[in-house]
């Protein structure tokens, strides 16, 4: 598995996930996951290392540190298989649990670029909508009134009011239909609460659903943004937390991937 490590020391392994690859393992997934990955990367665990990473206010009621860390595999956070970017992975009990505390208080500071469908009338703002599973569809999230609190700063960072030329030339067996597109928009979101698809649902749910978002774009839309855009315009571009040993801030960025980049081409 072909993935590049952008940072590691004793406690953290910090990667640039590729789109395609499942972050966890499940019974339902039978192919080679990021965290089979990582369980290669990681050394033997010496409790004298990491014991006093372990935060003061620590609630054991899901296990003991080194529990949680053999049940997760250093897993501290998730992204979607079709999502690519930075992602911090724990390398011993007691920086699992402080990350897992860092992000399940908010302090981790997030942000992802997408591109999505249409011009936003605000630019810049903040959308606060509560989110739960969707009535019809479990396996889909929505906005709903007894949902759990999601909320996402976004600014929008350039609009494409169409194709380019090339564009155009290289889509020429859906030249017809490109028609039906209403501009796209490059976007850059901080999530404050990290909700499953968070950024992808609040995007649908203000009109402006993620070009390759087969899930939650529609199937009209789906079908003619795969002509041009292989997966779901989604990465995540900066991780920014406290280290849980040196107590100092750390950020780690990933550039937008190859073929991420190449979908921007088709726009002008």
């Amino acid at each position: 598995m072909d993935i590049e490590i952008i940072h590691q020391d004793q406690d953290i392994l910090v990667i640039n996930k590729p789109a395609g690859i499942v972050v966890n393992k499940a019974k339902s997934v039978r192919e080679p996951t990021v965290q089979d990955w990582v369980s290669n990367q990681l050394s033997d665990i010496q409790e004298s290392q990491w014991q006093e990473l372990v935060p003061t206010k620590f609630d054991d009621q899901y296990g003991a540190p080194v529990e949680i860390f053999n049940q997760r595999q250093g897993l501290a956070h998730r992204l979607d298989k079709d999502t690519s970017g930075v992602m911090v992975w724990a390398k011993n009990p007691g920086s699992l649990v402080n990350l897992m505390h860092q992000f399940k208080q908010h302090q981790v500071k997030k942000k992802y670029t997408c591109l999505t469908h249409g011009k936003f009338r605000i630019p810049e703002g903040t959308i606060s909508a509560p989110l739960g599973r969707a009535r019809v569809d479990r396996q889909k999230f929505a906005v709903v009134s007894e949902g759990r609190e999601a909320v996402t700063e976004y600014q929008v960072a350039q609009y494409y009011p169409g194709f380019s030329e090339q564009g155009r030339q290289e889509l020429e067996q859906i030249k017809k239909k490109l028609s039906l597109y209403q501009g796209f928009s490059l976007v850059d979101c901080w999530p404050k609460t990290g909700r499953t698809h968070q950024i992808r649902v609040h995007m649908k749910h203000w009109l402006h659903p993620l070009v390759g978002d087969d899930k939650y774009v529609g199937k009209r839309r789906a079908k003619l943004d795969k002509m041009w855009c292989p997966r779901q315009f989604l990465h995540a571009a900066r991780l920014e937390f406290v280290h849980p040993r040196t107590q100092k801030e750390v950020n780690f960025t990933a550039d937008l991937t190859q073929d991420l980049e190449q979908v921007l081409k088709f726009l002008s």
